[in-house]
């Protein structure tokens, strides 16, 4: 099983960026700590992060057909990236959606997701943590979406 971790704007520049509301907990501890778990489940994680609405839609593009998942923090792109949910639902990906921050608590803006509706699930207001739980929760979806596929390929869009 293959799923990435896609992260928009700003987000490698956690441990620095708004730490009351982000925490001081680095991109790179959090890399480290799912590269371990990713060993210890037996899955391949693939990371990326940009600032560019694009680069995202081509990353998912490239990855048509070695991703099992993703896991993706849209961050400020949550409102304005229908790129980027165009991709995620032109590929058919399964994708949970996080975020650090409690984004209903916060109003305004953040509240707002286009990523929402489509994801197979959520997980928000945990900080670091999201980032596991969402991992967590992908790779069920996909054992799951795999056991219940009888006599058919995974990922072919024969389902």
């Amino acid at each position: 099983m293959k799923i990435a971790i896609v992260n928009g704007p700003n987000m490698n520049l956690l441990g620095l960026r708004e730490t009351g509301i982000y925490g001081t907990v680095t991109w790179k501890q959090i890399e480290d700590r799912l590269n371990k778990l990713a060993g210890e489940w037996q899955v391949d994680v693939l990371f990326f992060q940009s600032n560019h609405e694009g680069e995202i839609v081509d990353f998912i593009q490239q990855q048509l057909h070695a991703l099992d998942g993703v896991v993706i923090n849209p961050a400020g792109f949550s409102k304005t990236g229908y790129s980027i949910l165009d991709a995620l639902t032109a590929v058919g990906i399964p994708y949970v959606e996080v975020h650090m921050s409690n984004i209903f608590e916060r109003g305004g803006w953040h509240a707002e997701s286009i990523f929402f509706a489509n994801a197979v699930g959520h997980v928000i207001g945990l900080k670091a943590n999201v980032y596991e739980l969402g991992l967590r929760g992908i790779m069920q979806h996909v054992k799951e979406q795999r056991t219940s596929i009888s006599g058919k390929e995974w990922r072919t869009g024969a389902h």
